[in-house]
């Protein structure tokens, strides 16, 4: 929806400033939600709120300010959602080792379900991170190890023989995970007419894109167990919820 209009023409009052300032977020969320966010543009988002290149720069330094600033939004919105979600699983099931595939579903879930976080964990540090403010990065990054921090101590909760260190580190390898398992998931378009070729003999394998929510679910659960190897925690008997 384009922001054109005469309340943008020129924002003097700080209520119009901050208006304007969440227009530019929305209208980037919307293009990076249907091109992608490597399509979109300063001008297309500048374009999209109606407004000149130059203006729009008064409010972000850079094109990376802006989707970093979305990244920040993603996290703190995901991260409340899956502590209620992880908290709600506190009461044992009595499945004792299918406590632990649910709780790397809850979070793959989560994860799934938030397309735009999801192309951002690959943009963040190859891209984003690396022209901006140092304002931007700090706050970026405050909002990061919040999250973190937040969802950790719910893994923590449900998952009572996983230190608290660990499922942080869970945590941060799945994300790492996260974001090249959705590239590879959501493969250009030239990849996905190869995909759609007869594949050469033998190789029917290696014709195909990835199930990111299966794929992911699997590192956790597999990371998950590693970590429980390290430290000699034993993999079953008893219920890992409770």
């Amino acid at each position: 929806m384009s922001m054109k209009g005469a309340a943008f023409v020129r924002a003097r009052q700080p209520a119009q400033k901050q208006q304007r300032y969440r227009a530019i977020l929305d209208a980037a969320r919307e293009l990076a939600e249907r091109d992608g966010v490597g399509e979109v543009s300063l001008g297309d988002i500048a374009g999209r709120v109606g407004m000149h290149k130059s203006a729009l720069l008064k409010y972000f330094g850079t094109r990376e300010e802006i989707f970093l600033r979305l990244a920040e939004e993603e996290w703190q919105v995901w991260a409340p959602r899956v502590v209620e979600r992880l908290d709600a699983l506190r009461e044992p099931d009595g499945a004792g080792r299918l406590g632990e595939d649910l709780v790397a579903e809850t979070v793959v879930d989560s994860i799934a379900e938030r397309p735009l976080l999801c192309q951002l964990l690959a943009y963040a540090p190859l891209i984003l991170e690396r022209n901006v403010s140092l304002d931007a990065a700090r706050s970026f990054k405050k909002a990061t190890w919040r999250a973190i921090d937040d969802v950790a101590d719910a893994l923590h909760r449900v998952l009572r023989t996983v230190s608290r260190d660990d499922c942080a580190e869970l945590l941060t390898a799945g994300g790492i995970a996260a974001a090249g398992l959705w590239q590879a998931a959501h493969p250009p378009p030239v990849l996905v007419r190869l995909y759609g070729e007869r594949p050469l003999p033998g190789r029917a394998d290696r014709f195909c894109a990835v199930d990111f929510s299966a794929a992911l679910r699997r590192f956790l659960q597999v990371h998950l167990t590693g970590l429980r190897h390290r430290h000699g925690a034993p993999e079953s008997g008893g219920d890992p919820l409770g």
